[in-house]
């Protein structure tokens, strides 16, 4: 998709708990045999504490747009992703609690789920919205999971990812604000799937649920395809910013927050040669973000002013399904 900066960010929020879940933890509960079982780089997540996914999405929402000088009241669209809800919670309209809560009043609350690249997915569907109604003046993106109820479970495959809890969100308005999108592409294979591959966390609730253990043959499929996915959304994204991935502009590319081990091995390579060393994972220690990743990634990108005028930035994001999304972004007039 050519957004060529009709539709920029004005600003982003991340939100973290202040509980945390350490890799002593899991080693203590069973989960892992020995610390050494999990990669140096994240030895602890966020945990939340009781707080609800939807108060965790509500504060990165007012924090965001607290950022952007805009009131709640003056959303268009609020597109609301997530991962994981279980229990009573599963059978209520999170975007709508969330809408509540937030007090937006006439707003389209949509609600986005595309599992680990639901917060991309939400981005695109508010850019399109914006794109195509032109009384969509402003809108919001945000995703939040908690794996509370996991508990230390969710070290289970800390080679792929450790999943911490806690929400992300951007506003984004006409215009290129002040950090603009170039180009938004998402795109799957819906014949693959990397966790339903004996690696699915809703194989391991707390209940002792049976795990679905599928052959490594189709595991092996299903990462390989996750790496097509990545290699052929990048290379759309950068065609339709009329870029070239050896393009000397193009000083960083953001990766969704996996584990290294998994990063390294499956990520970084279906990455265009040119691209590979400018490429890392933002901010470790949040651990996986759920559906969060993207948007974290957005919010990473604005606070640490990744690219200066005349720069490119690239957000590759992907997930169970497979799915896949990269953006291309400069810096706007804000």
């Amino acid at each position: 998709m050519r957004i060529a900066s009709a539709v920029g960010i004005l600003a982003g929020a991340l939100w973290l708990p202040a509980g945390r879940s350490t890799v002593e933890d899991a080693v203590v509960d069973g989960v892992l045999d020995d610390v050494l079982d999990a990669p140096p780089d994240v030895p602890e997540v966020p945990m939340t504490r009781g707080e609800t996914p939807e108060s965790m999405a509500a504060e990165a929402v007012r924090r965001a747009l607290a950022a952007a000088g805009r009131p709640a009241a003056a959303l268009d669209v609020l597109a609301y992703s997530w991962v994981l809800r279980t229990g009573r919670s599963a059978l209520h309209s999170p975007p709508f609690r969330l809408a509540k809560e937030l007090s937006v009043g006439d707003c389209a609350a949509l609600g986005v789920v595309q599992a680990c690249n639901g917060g991309a997915a939400a981005v695109e569907t508010a850019v399109t919205r914006m794109l195509t109604d032109e009384r969509i003046g402003l809108a919001a993106a945000v995703s939040s999971d908690s794996f509370e109820e996991f508990g230390s479970r969710r070290w289970t495959d800390p080679m792929m990812m450790v999943g911490g809890d806690g929400a992300a969100a951007v506003v984004l308005c006409r215009g290129p604000g002040r950090l603009a999108l170039r180009s938004l592409v998402s795109r799957g294979h819906t014949c693959a799937d990397i966790m339903e591959a004996g690696q699915d966390l809703r194989h391991r609730l707390p209940d002792g649920g049976a795990r679905d253990n599928r052959r490594l043959a189709e595991a092996a499929h299903s990462v390989e395809r996750f790496g097509a996915c990545l290699a052929s959304v990048v290379r759309d994204a950068l065609d339709d910013a009329d870029l070239d991935a050896a393009d000397e502009s193009i000083t960083a590319v953001l990766l969704p927050r996996l584990a290294g081990p998994f990063t390294e091995s499956f990520v970084r390579p279906a990455l265009p040669a040119p691209l590979r060393k400018k490429a890392y994972v933002a901010d470790p220690h949040t651990g996986h973000l759920g559906s969060g990743d993207a948007l974290a990634n957005l919010e990473y990108a604005r606070r640490r002013a990744v690219v200066a005028p005349g720069e490119h930035l690239l957000v590759v994001n992907g997930g169970q399904g497979v799915a896949a999304s990269c953006m291309v972004l400069t810096p706007g007039d804000g």
